[in-house]
């Protein structure tokens, strides 16, 4: 589920997903009310039916509850090109530059193995940034990848990102 906003996002992802083989249910648009900013939200969805070709990979990142996890050989799994959907998916634009990655739904010590396989497989240097949910007051974590880690990658990252999504690399769409 994304912002109606970035509806360019979630068509690319479809794209891709239907280039797979996966067999796709239709789209859906939701308007809701964000109780965190007492605000209307516009969100489209897109799922995929049930298929024994993407069960496998679900599998690995959901447990037994079918709550997501991160597996503990992330780091063998986790491409420039994962990075940059993920960045494209779940990631902030900071504006003095580098990226956050929204690592809410995790443990710590699952935040601390997407924090190893990101230093590990892009040399990145990454923090760990402390959080409070407003509403619940309960803690999360999230990764944070400094500026100049990203500047590193940006190019490589940019080979696998929609260009409506280069502002969260702070990078200027180009026409």
């Amino acid at each position: 589920e994304q912002s109606l906003k970035k509806k360019d996002y979630l068509q690319h992802v479809q794209d891709i997903l239907k280039q797979e083989g996966a067999d796709l249910n239709e789209t859906r648009e939701y308007t809701r009310t964000d109780s965190r900013y007492n605000s209307i939200t516009n969100s489209i969805y897109l799922s995929t039916k049930a298929s024994e070709s993407f069960k496998e990979l679900a599998d690995m990142f959901l447990d037994k509850e079918g709550k997501k996890t991160v597996p503990e050989n992330i780091s063998e799994l986790l491409t420039v090109k994962g990075l940059a959907h993920w960045i494209m998916d779940d990631g902030q634009q900071v504006k003095a530059g580098g990226v956050t990655l929204c690592t809410d739904s995790f443990n710590t010590e699952q935040v601390g193995l997407l924090k190893k396989a990101l230093e590990t497989n892009f040399n990145v240097i990454t923090s760990i940034h402390n959080k409070k949910n407003k509403k619940t007051g309960s803690m999360y974590e999230r990764i944070y990848i400094q500026k100049s880690s990203l500047d590193a990658i940006k190019s490589d990252l940019k080979e696998h990102m929609i260009p409506k999504m280069y502002y969260k690399l702070n990078i200027l769409e180009e026409s």
